[in-house]
């Protein structure tokens, strides 16, 4: 299993750290499991490697390949047609978005794992060229389905303002700690004391006390990142 693994990690153009948060595991999960000779994951943890990697277990067990998995979709008539819109190529995006960590769903302990330094790079699109500051998470955990699921990338612009109803990153000082913890969410009201986030799944408002915010950074939008 471990050879299917590095493949399909390196296809994906992952580095082990990226591909380990990007499943919901410990950034050193693969490093050690490729280097040390672990046994191979099973369970729920291969689920999760499932999941991250977009491939069904089955692949990942050898029983069978993507392309026999695609020849058993049936192909559905639609009068959909393209767009004509040009979508920049891969090679012409430059691949110089640090990914910072993960973003997870579940508030606040354990809920975000901001690393000091990147763990992975990522394309740029053509409407952030000019962005400075911008980085990016990978989304982990599902109490932000169905907008976001767990291992979406998303992009965070710290310089731009985020608006009511604006999907944002807070980071959080934790107390008595200098440990720094944050969540996503959807921006949903400002008091003098208090932030207030809302959840989907389930729904929930979150409470955060304004002392402990250290920054809240809009999430792009889909429309943001393409320019529509």
């Amino acid at each position: 299993m471990t050879d299917i693994l590095k493949e399909l990690i390196s296809e994906q153009g992952l580095t082990w750290e990226a591909a380990a948060l990007k499943s919901g595991l410990e950034r050193s999960y693969f490093r050690k499991l490729f280097e040390r000779g672990g046994a191979s994951p099973r369970g729920q943890t291969l689920k999760k490697i499932a999941d991250g990697l977009g491939v069904p277990m089955t692949v990942l067990l050898g029983e069978t390949s993507d392309s026999d998995q695609l020849r058993e979709i049936p192909i559905l008539k639609t009068d959909v047609r393209p767009a004509t819109a040009h979508l920049p190529l891969p090679m012409e995006m430059a691949k110089d978005v640090p990914v910072m960590g993960t973003a997870a769903g579940s508030h606040l302990r354990g809920a975000f794992q901001l690393s000091s330094e990147p763990v992975d790079y990522v394309r740029r699109p053509h409407t952030l060229l000019n962005a400075r500051n911008v980085y990016s998470l990978y989304v982990e955990g599902t109490s932000m389905e169905p907008q976001f699921q767990p291992g979406d990338l998303i992009y965070v612009h710290p310089d731009k303002p985020p608006r009511f109803g604006d999907a944002v990153v807070i980071q959080v000082q934790l107390a008595d700690s200098h440990d720094m913890e944050a969540t996503i969410g959807i921006l949903s009201k400002r008091a003098p004391e208090i932030i207030t986030i809302r959840k989907h799944n389930p729904s929930a408002e979150i409470e955060i006390p304004k002392a402990t915010v250290i920054a809240i950074h809009k999430v792009l939008s889909v429309n943001e990142l393409y320019g529509v």
